[in-house]
């Protein structure tokens, strides 16, 4: 790893006036902060280290990748959604209604581009309305499809996925679990979106989202005997569990507390953390199992194993859900920015 450490950090100290990247781009879909610390650099900037390591160091492909890969030297695109200037400067969602209660919020870009597609955010309502929920046949553009038009080699190139969430619950309530995670039930679902072939014949996709295909949540087919399922219209709908799910859940809001938290949870390719209750340190005994520290910070219990970010493909879209459950719960959200990063 030091080594590693050494030849980026030479890298970094010889690289003068690297391109700039197209800034064409929606400014909430391409911002970089300059100011940032890390460093936060565009597409076409790790595509002139990879030339530099190349062809100035003559290292192979597999050092490259991980000097990129140690750096965390990685294009990203951003989203964000600010509610501080709506008129009520929040948004709120409300339980007890079957619909207000799941509150679709943000799409990111398709993975591995770094300005929209050609009427991907064609219309407003692209930005923040969830897709009809339509079941399709999983039949995948092939990868060339994507190689052709954005920079990504690999089939599964994305790294890390970072949602920040500017939050908190109605601040009261929560009887024996105020100012913990402890049975919260308004939270935040990430969800998945896939270009799938709706026809024969097509071999390119369109990334209108309104030809995207729904992933998770899952969709299911309405019975229209079923109490729950009378007062809905057409024959499909999306399956809102009542708990949030371990393996879906990005992050809860701290119980009774009405004060806004800015919460950064990070999702990296890497991750290894079990989705078990405790873990066996390897002692053999009871004393060496550690608890599961993903909870205690509210987080999905099964969200630490790094394989929602190993499995996206090029071109998914991620989602974001804001969930509140139970009479009187209340979901206030200010802010919420996902920023995904990938490799070249």
């Amino acid at each position: 790893m030091e080594f590693l450490s050494s030849i980026f950090k030479t890298l970094a100290l010889n690289m003068v006036n690297p391109p700039s990247a197209d800034d064409s781009a929606p400014k909430e879909q391409d911002v970089i902060d300059r100011t940032a610390n890390p460093y936060q650099p565009t597409a076409m900037e790790v595509i002139f280290v990879r030339a530099m390591l190349e062809r100035a160091l003559q290292l192979p492909p597999e050092i490259i990748n991980s000097v990129i890969d140690h750096a965390e030297y990685w294009p990203h695109a951003s989203t964000l959604i600010d509610y501080s200037s709506w008129p009520q400067t929040e948004r709120v969602v409300h339980a007890g209604d079957p619909n207000s209660e799941n509150v679709f919020l943000l799409r990111t870009l398709p993975l591995g581009f770094v300005k929209p597609p050609s009427s991907f955010f064609k219309h407003d309502r692209n930005r923040e309305a969830p897709l009809e929920p339509i079941p399709r046949e999983p039949k995948e553009f092939p990868v060339d499809a994507y190689q052709s038009r954005i920079s990504p080699t690999l089939s599964h190139p994305c790294r890390k996925i970072k949602f920040t969430i500017v939050s908190h619950d109605q601040g009261w309530g929560g009887q024996g679990h105020r100012r913990t995670y402890n049975q919260s039930y308004t939270w935040f679902d990430v969800g998945l979106e896939r270009c799938l072939q709706t026809k024969d014949g097509i071999d390119q996709p369109t990334f209108d989202p309104q030809t995207l295909s729904t992933l998770i949540p899952r969709v299911h087919e309405v019975d229209p005997e079923a109490e729950g399922d009378r007062h809905l219209q057409g024959p499909h709908t999306f399956d809102f569990p009542l708990i949030a799910e371990p393996d879906t859940m990005i992050q809860c809001n701290e119980v009774a507390n009405s004060t806004y938290h800015q919460y950064e949870v990070e999702w990296k390719w890497t991750d290894d953390t079990s989705s078990a209750d405790f873990f066996d340190t390897g002692h053999g005994c009871e004393e060496g199992m550690l608890e599961n520290p993903l909870p205690k910070i509210g987080r999905g219990q099964a969200t630490g194993d790094g394989k929602f970010v190993r499995d996206l493909k090029l071109g998914d879209v991620v989602t974001v859900w804001a969930k509140a459950r139970f009479p009187g719960w209340a979901n206030h959200i200010k802010r919420i920015q996902v920023d995904v990063y990938w490799v070249v």
